[in-house]
Order: C-alpha cells, then sequence, then structure tokens
C-alpha cells in the first residue's frame, strides 16, 4: 500500500515537472523600469511573473536613478536565481523643443513661429527648437510633429531667422517634447557626447546590452561597435532600433552590422503612414529570422495596462500576430514605468504569450547567408524535434546559442557557459534556458550541467538529449545523443 502512494506521488510530481517544462516560454520580456516600478520588490515581483530582461531608458532620469535600478535588477536576478540582462536604451540625437515660458494651448489654423533658440514666448506663439541642423533642412510644405504627433504644423514661409507655420491640429505646446519633420532627419551624430558618457557608465557597471537610438546606416552602428571596443567592452551586444525612413532603407545592412534589432513602432509612426507599420514589422521580423539576428517589438504592446489592471481584446491579437511572425522579445514601455500595473503587465504579457505559444508554429524561413555551422545547428534542431529530444549546448561567447535560437527550436533547449555576461545575453534569446557551470573545461562543464538538470527532474528516465558544442571558437560542429537510464 505505501509502494502504492509513493509511485502515486512520483508521477504526481514528474507529471508537474513535465507540465512545467512545456510551458516554459519561448518567446521574451522585456520590461522597462520608471517612476513605478523604483521599488526593489516590484522589480522583484516583475522577474518571478515573466520579465527575462530589462530596459534602463537614457532619455529621462539621472545616472544616479540608473544606478538604484541597476542594483535593483541584480538582486532581484539573485532572489528568482535566474540570468538577467539590461539593455541600456540611448538617448542618441533626439531633437526636443526649449524651454517656454508658459505651456500654452494651440488651436488648428492658428499661426506659430519656429525659432532657432533655446527659449521661446507663449504670447508670441513661440516655439523654440534649439537645433541649427532643423532649420537646414525645412522647406515650405512640410509637416512638423509635436509632443509625438499630439499636434501638427505645416511650414507655411520662412522669415528671415522665423519659420512661420499654420496648426493643423489643436494641443499644447510643452518644454522638451519631442519634435519630428515628417520624412526628414536633420543632419545630426548619431552617438552624442550624452550617448558616450552613458555608454561609459554601462560598462562600468557591465550592462549587457546597448540600444542605438536614430539609427541611419551600418556607419552608425560601426561607430558604437568601435566605442566599446576602444574601451574594452567588446562583451556588449548592440541592438539598433529601426525607427527611421533611412534605416527601414538601408536594413539589410544594418541589420548585418548589429546583434539583433528593435522594431520602434512609435517612432516609425510617426515617419510612415500608420497603415503601413504592420507591413513594416512584418518585413523586419522576417528579415531578423533570415539572418539569424534577434528582434525585438516595441511601442503600444499593452499600452491600455498603463490605466486599467487587463488589456484590450486589440492588444491580445497583437502579441498572437508577434508570435506567428517570429518577434524574438516584446518590450513593455509606459506599462511598467509609469503604469499603475506594472506587475500585472508582465503577467498579462506571459500568459498570452503561453496561450499563443501553445497554439502558433514558429516559423521557419530559408535562411540568408548560412554558413556550414548554422546548416549542422538547423540539422540538429531538425533532429532533436524528429525524435522529441531536449538540446542541450555549450557556448563561449553566445555563437552556438544565437545559432540554435536562429532555427526556433519545438524542443527545449538549455545553453551551458561560465560566463555569467554570456548566460544572460542567452537568456533574451527566443527559445533557450541559460544554465551558468564554473567549469571552463568543455567536456567537463556539459558534464556537470547534465548532471545538474538530471538531478533538478528536468532530464529523468527514458529522455532523450542531443549534447552539442563547438570543437572551435564560433564553431558548432559536434553532437552526440544520450538516451537517459
Amino acid at each position: 500500500m505505501d509502494d502504492n502512494i509513493l509511485t502515486m506521488a512520483y508521477l504526481y510530481t514528474a507529471s508537474l515537472i513535465l507540465r512545467v517544462v512545456s510551458l516554459l516560454r519561448k518567446t521574451k520580456i522585456i520590461a522597462t523600469l520608471g517612476p513605478s516600478s523604483m521599488e526593489e520588490d516590484i522589480v522583484t515581483l516583475m522577474a518571478r511573473r515573466g520579465a527575462d530582461a530589462f530596459r534602463l531608458n537614457f532619455s529621462h532620469g539621472t545616472l544616479e536613478e540608473k544606478e538604484i535600478m541597476i542594483k535593483m535588477i541584480r538582486k532581484a536576478e539573485e532572489k528568482v536565481e535566474k540570468f538577467i540582462p539590461i539593455i541600456a536604451d540611448l538617448r542618441g540625437p533626439t531633437i526636443r523643443l526649449g524651454v517656454v515660458d508658459n505651456d500654452y494651448y494651440v488651436n488648428k489654423g492658428d499661426s506659430v513661429s519656429l525659432i532657432n533658440s533655446e527659449k521661446g514666448y507663449s504670447g508670441n506663439k513661440e516655439i523654440p527648437v534649439p537645433f541649427k541642423e532643423v532649420f537646414s533642412v525645412l522647406e515650405e510644405g512640410d509637416i512638423l510633429l509635436i509632443d509625438d504627433g499630439k499636434v501638427r504644423i505645416r511650414v507655411e514661409k520662412m522669415v528671415g531667422e522665423r519659420v512661420v507655420g499654420t496648426v493643423l491640429s489643436e494641443g499644447k505646446i510643452r518644454s522638451r517634447v519631442t519634435f519630428i519633420v515628417q520624412g526628414k532627419e536633420p543632419p545630426l551624430p548619431a552617438l552624442t557626447d550624452k550617448d558616450k558618457k552613458d555608454v561609459m557608465f554601462c560598462i562600468k557597471h557591465g550592462v549587457e546590452f546597448f540600444a542605438l537610438s536614430f539609427v541611419r546606416t551600418r556607419e552608425d552602428v560601426k561607430e558604437l561597435r568601435d566605442f566599446l571596443d576602444d574601451h574594452g567592452a567588446s562583451y556588449a551586444k548592440i541592438i539598433s532600433k529601426i525607427e527611421t525612413k533611412s534605416a527601414v532603407s538601408h536594413l539589410d545592412e544594418i541589420i548585418d552590422q548589429s546583434d539583433g534589432v528593435m522594431i520602434a513602432r512609435g517612432d516609425l509612426g510617426m515617419h510612415f503612414p500608420l497603415e503601413e507599420i504592420p507591413y513594416i514589422q512584418e518585413r523586419i521580423a522576417k528579415r531578423c529570422l533570415e539572418k539569424g539576428k534577434l528582434s525585438i517589438l516595441a511601442t503600444q504592446i499593452l499600452e491600455s495596462m498603463t490605466e486599467n489592471p487587463m488589456p484590450t481584446r486589440a492588444e491580445v491579437a497583437d502579441v498572437y500576430t508577434a508570435v506567428r511572425e517570429g518577434i524574438g522579445a516584446l518590450m513593455l514601455s509606459a506599462e511598467t514605468a509609469i503604469g499603475k500595473y506594472p506587475v500585472e503587465a508582465v503577467s498579462w504579457l506571459d500568459s498570452i504569450l503561453k496561450h499563443a505559444e501553445e497554439r502558433i508554429s514558429p516559423p521557419r524561413v530559408e535562411g540568408i547567408g548560412e554558413t556550414i555551422y548554422d546548416k549542422f545547428a538547423k540539422g540538429l534542431v531538425l533532429l532533436a524535434e524528429s525524435i522529441n529530444a531536449y538540446i542541450l549546448a555549450y557556448t563561449k561567447g553566445g555563437v552556438t546559442a544565437n545559432r540554435i535560437s536562429r532555427y526556433r527550436p519545438k524542443v527545449q533547449a538549455y545553453i551551458a557557459t561560465s560566463d555569467k555576461s554570456v548566460a544572460r545575453q542567452v537568456n533574451l534569446l527566443w527559445g533557450l534556458t541559460p544554465v551558468l557551470t564554473q567549469e571552463t573545461d568543455l567536456q567537463k562543464a556539459l558534464s556537470e550541467v547534465f548532471e545538474d538538470l538530471r538531478a533538478r527532474g528536468i532530464f529523468k528516465k527514458g529522455d532523450i538529449v542531443i549534447i552539442t558544442v563547438g570543437m572551435r571558437e564560433g564553431t558548432t560542429d559536434l553532437a552526440r545523443i544520450e538516451i537517459l537510464e
């Protein structure tokens, strides 16, 4: 009788483990920290509920605040016992208005003046723009978007050093809000002095990813890469934000130069008709799959949860679309930075993604520029799926991990590494779970991780595990099959 009870208990426990493993989410979640989430308990809760990475927005706040955030993330990482990368989102050459003496409203049809100045006066309906580069590209008929497009102005004429425009949509003119010339990109540097200062701060604190804003060509990405290399941060990964017409026009070269890209739908919506954004999103996602690069979807993922405790049906459908397109990660912005329900937003996104992944198979596309090692990894993934095997791989710098993620394995893949920074970077890759080992010897490391996963009940009797490594740095060229007895 006692033996039967023990057997039933064992089977019940095993079924729970199987259920947990089967529900491991493959699409990753990035949460942005801000005023709503500046508490250690909230950061920890978001990590427990599903946040795989955290974004620090360097367009807002001080370096002192960022240091506090980094410390909270590292503490949360220890508490939840998983590897959490940090993404530093650099401000880039963002154009913002100068200071107006008082906020003021403009109505449709009003005449306003743009001035190249740090200050403007509401009584004269002045709009201060402290960037001479903006005025070098302005022409009659240009459409100006202020405060993320809330106010639209058409340029009518140049009068001396002033640009006279007509208001097309009413709204409030406030200090330091965003300013865009629709369809045009003033000649500003890709990496500003502020960005360089922020990068140095992040290097000091071991940040794993840098998101580069307003990328136009591969040269912009190369400038950041050279800066990182020159300052001993060649380990860091670069995510290029696709948010301008130039970036879309030079998409292939930017993807090739980057470790991943962010589909920044907010700024794309300032440069393209809104009805074009879904097509652009799909095109970028597919290109990243073809080239084996990380893709991140940003802007209004669960925007309604900034104010409400649950998402809209349209937002849920939007997340399903992202899964169907094979996007690697989804990023929450206002939802967790300034929203009322940061933890709930992460929980909802985690739940929606799991349900979507149960019903939608990951897309498979024909790879572009595949090496022999890429094709080896593809064959390994297909083999693992055909025999329902786990994948266990060792990676030193993340190359093997990226190759496996590229082919969207339907089975669970564990990636062993002896480098904590690499483990964190791996945690942002689609479908992969990193495991840290203290062993630097390749064979000993794999044996240690294999036995650890077995002891934790993840690998069980009767399971099949495909173990793969690269015999030389940057390769993926050796595999063996283990059947647990």
